[in-house]
Order: C-alpha cells, then structure tokens, then sequence
C-alpha cells in the first residue's frame, strides 16, 4: 500500500486551502508586517523537514524582484544524526571539554571579534575519528549540496567547531569561569552555514539561532511552526537535528535562560565558479556604511549635546571652493538627515535590504558557472642544498 506524503507550507494569515487527498496536501497562511513583507514556512511530514523563507525586503518593481525567492532565502531545519551518533558526539564534547577546560573560557584567537566558547573539532582526536567514521562530511555536503544547488566537490570547511552556550549562574564571576549564554548578531566568513543540536532541548530553556530578518514574524502559536520563535529564534525540536542556513544572514545565539546548549557549528565555503564577482564585496560596503552613519550620529551626540557640530575642512578640501575657513557649523536640515538615516529602524530597512539583494545575486545559474579548477599539488621534496633547487617549483 503506497503512503500519501503530506507538506504543511504556512504564510501567515491566509485561510487554509486544503487539496484532495490524493495530491500533495498544503495549508496556506500568510502574515503580513512592516512593507508588506511575507514569512513561508512549509513542513514536510514524512521527513520533517520544516523550510522557512526568509521574506522580501525589496518592492516589487526592484529589477532582481523576479529571482524571489532564491535558495539563499531558505532555512533548512531536518533530522540530520541518528540518536546513537548524537549521543555518542554529545559525551565526547562534554569529556573533551571538561579535560581541556574548553567550555570554561572563551576563544580569544580563532574567533576575535565574536569569541564564543568552543573547541576546534581537530582538537579532539576522539571526536575528528568519530566523525570520519560515521561520514560526517559527505553527508552535510551532500545535503547542503541538495538545498543550495552547489556541487559537494565545491563546498569545504572554513571552520567546524563544538560551541557551548550555558545560562549564567550566581556566583559564577567569583570561579573565573568565562561562560557564554548567547551571541551577538553577526555574519559569518561563509556562504553556507550549519548548526547541529546536540544537547537534548529539556536540557536547557532559550537558546537556538536567531535571525534579524525574522524577528518581526514569530509565530508560537501555530504547532507546526512552533520552531520559530516570535523572538525570531529557531529552536530545533530534537537533538540531531541540522539547521542549514546562509552565513551572510545577520544571525546570533539566542539567550540560554537556563540549562546548557551544546552544539556543532560548521562554516562551509563555496567554489568561486559558483558566484558573481563583487557582489558581496558591494554588500559589504553598504553594511559598513550603516555601521558608520550609526557610529557617527551616536559620536556627534555624545560630543555636542546640542543642535550643532562644528567641523573642519581644512583637512577634506582644497582652499578654492571652501564654503568657509576653519571650523563650520553643520546646517540642522544636514543634521536632520543624518539622524534621520542614523536611526536604528532605518539601518535595519536598509540593512535587510541589501541582506535581501545579497541572497538573490550572489548565486550564478548552473548554465553561468565555469569549469572547477582542481588545485595541483606537487610532490613534496627536502631541500639538502642550492643545486636541488634547480627546476623546483617554489609556491608562496
């Protein structure tokens, strides 16, 4: 007897529509907020794979509206470990952690201007064997490689690490211990990104990873999206389960209220053959430049509490020209601009909006892409003097 599939897809608000139950069976909702932006979220019963997509930011006459949404926009949140790989990841964690004192300080080095409290998966023999053993690799590059339309042979590791978030307890500044019970919005040096719960969600209250860009559009009513939080959180509902995402969406870890959360995080790259030329680099120099219009509102405030701010121009321009010598007064309908665009709900407009044009540009076609080039790697050689060195070829 053959099973009938069944795919839930929610957008807020809409009444449910409802299909014969011979065809795939799909329920509708949409919610609508701020610039009539829309958050889907489908959920597929048989493999419980929930997707939510990230909503549009752009208006409809913006000439990329048509590549909405691209894949990019899309979270993955599935089972991804069995229980017994789970579990066993879990034990090796906490004994590798508790030997080494990981999960006690947070990482100064590998991860500067975010330190989070973790170890390096290389750093634990146990733990990298484990993981070669049960094919880790290829099975979330085979699955990325699924969702996001990237050959696995392009995808490889930027970073891949074991991250613990651990409510703060009283008391704890007098044990010198260096715990972390979340993370700042931030974006990662990867394309792609993944999360894989380890620890059990009754371990702990809080935590998941929370998302700028869905943080208007929580909805915890509603059982079948109750992974997302109206924090804009997603908290897996067990442990083994991956949450796949683009790591150049603004995302944090999300305040651990009690408990530990333990989790493996990987940055995957993407083949250059897969991108277009400067558009991130684009990306981020508008992103840089909301950094700076807030940093220079909030310094020109804390400098002049006042309606003026004299600068000068004898450094920035040249003597013909010169609107007046030494320092002048900023006009206050140049300073209403800046405040204007300094405020924090226009920095996120703007924000989400090149976040938006990011995801739908950076792909190119399958038909676009060009041909992998393999790295050759030559054959290593010890240099015992000058003359060997003839014919070899030196690598930077």
């Amino acid at each position: 007897m053959n099973s009938i599939q069944t795919t839930t897809a929610f957008c807020w608000n809409q009444q449910p529509l409802m299909h014969p139950p011979s065809v795939l069976q799909r329920q509708h909702y949409n919610r609508k907020f701020a610039a009539s932006n829309t958050v889907c979220f489908d959920y597929d019963d048989a493999s419980k794979h929930h997707t939510i997509t990230i909503p549009s930011f752009l208006s409809d006459d913006s000439d990329i509206s048509g590549v909405y949404p691209s894949l990019l926009h899309k979270i993955h949140v599935l089972p991804f470990l069995e229980q017994e790989e789970t579990s066993r990841m879990l034990q090796i964690a906490s004994d590798y952690a508790k030997e080494s004192q990981s999960w006690d300080q947070q990482d100064s080095t590998r991860h500067v201007s975010y330190q989070t409290v973790d170890f390096a998966i290389e750093e634990s023999h146990e733990m990298f064997q484990y993981m070669q053993q049960i094919d880790f690799q290829d099975r979330i590059f085979r699955l990325l490689s699924e969702e996001y339309d990237v050959d696995a042979d392009d995808l490889s590791f930027l970073d891949l690490f074991c991250a613990s978030y651990e409510a703060k307890q009283e008391g704890e500044e007098d044990t010198g211990r260096e715990t972390m019970d979340q993370l700042d919005f931030h974006r990662d040096g990867s394309l792609l990104s993944f999360t894989v719960l380890l620890s059990q969600p009754e371990d702990f209250d809080g935590g998941g990873t929370i998302f700028d860009a869905l943080t208007d559009v929580g909805n915890e009513n509603d059982k079948q999206s109750s992974i997302l939080k109206a924090s804009g959180s997603i908290q897996p509902p067990s442990a083994g389960y991956a949450t796949l995402h683009s790591g150049k969406l603004l995302h944090g870890g999300h305040l651990v209220t009690n408990g530990q959360r333990i989790v493996l995080v990987g940055f995957v790259d993407v083949d250059q053959r897969n991108m277009r030329e400067g558009i991130l680099a684009n990306a981020a120099k508008e992103w840089g430049r909301n950094d700076v219009r807030e940093f220079w509102n909030q310094r020109r405030i804390k400098m002049k509490q006042k309606a003026s701010w004299t600068i000068s121009n004898f450094r920035y321009l040249p003597k013909k020209g010169r609107s007046c010598l030494g320092k002048c007064s900023l006009p206050a309908s140049v300073l209403d601009g800046i405040e204007h665009r300094a405020q924090p709900d226009n920095i996120r407009k703007r924000r989400l909006r090149t976040e938006d044009k990011f995801l739908r540009k950076i792909m190119l076609p399958r038909r676009d892409r060009g041909e992998k080039i393999n790295d050759e790697i030559g054959e290593w050689r010890e240099v015992t003097s000058a003359d060997i060195i003839d014919g070899l070829m030196i690598m930077d």
